[in-house]
């Protein structure tokens, strides 16, 4: 999961889509895909909630007698022992698949950068036996990235984190039961503070193995969709 490519580009992001920039707009968000460097901000109207929907058919998830997503599944510590605790809680079901990807992007998208220890944790246990070698090795794309993971998003070594108070998730239409693919669009918090026009979005593949859900691989965020037909959490932290 090297966070750089030979030219520079960050291989993350599927967790900010290529330097995707979010603003909040009247309690939602609008997305500009932008390069580094040329960042912007549209506006939008709001976005309508989406209904309930058919399992398989929308990006509501099939919930299967669940709760809906709280976004704080695990507790608040944004650490190796919350997303271990999210996924151990996590039932088998596309509200479990969410809660568990959104622990794991709690625990991955902040500065400092959890430790060695912890990121060890999470990627031996909470990544895929599918996932690739790259993928798995949480603590060496942290190396690779130096103080500066966000590309400039956050100014390099500011500390951020995430917050999923007013986030967005969706499900998208072709998860099944056993493989469900979810899109998260959370806020910064910069130096202690919610910033008022910076989210972070990821796009993660989460496969059911071993009686849990796990991280597989990062995908492509359908902003649009995410932003017109997105789910809020009914908790955030």
């Amino acid at each position: 999961m090297r966070m750089y490519t030979k030219a520079g580009r960050s291989r993350w992001p599927y967790v900010i889509g290529a330097a995707v920039v979010v603003v909040g707009v009247a309690g939602g968000i609008a997305y500009s895909a932008a390069q580094p460097g040329e960042r912007t901000a549209v506006a939008t109207s709001e976005p309508s909630a989406s209904a309930p929907a058919t399992p398989g058919r929308s990006g509501a998830g099939d919930g299967g007698g669940d709760v809906a997503p709280t976004g704080c599944l695990g507790g608040q510590d944004r650490t190796a022992d919350m997303v271990l605790a999210a996924q151990k809680s996590a039932k088998h079901t596309s509200f479990g698949a969410v809660e568990v990807a959104t622990s794991f992007y709690r625990f991955l998208w902040q500065y400092p950068y959890p430790s060695v220890a912890d990121s060890g944790t999470v990627s031996t246990t909470v990544m895929a036996d599918t996932a690739t070698d790259v993928w798995k090795d949480i603590a060496a794309s942290y190396v690779a990235a130096g103080n500066d993971a966000t590309q400039g998003v956050v100014p390099a070594g500011t500390p951020f984190h995430t917050s999923t108070t007013n986030g967005l998730w969706r499900v998208t239409e072709d998860s099944t039961v056993d493989r469900v693919t979810v899109e998260l669009a959370v806020g910064y918090v910069i130096d202690g503070a919610l910033s008022p026009s910076k989210v972070a979005g990821i796009g993660l593949v989460m496969v059911w193995q071993n009686s849990a859900w796990h991280v597989e691989s990062g995908t492509a965020v359908d902003q649009t969709k995410l932003a017109a037909g997105g789910q809020r959490y009914t908790g955030g932290c």
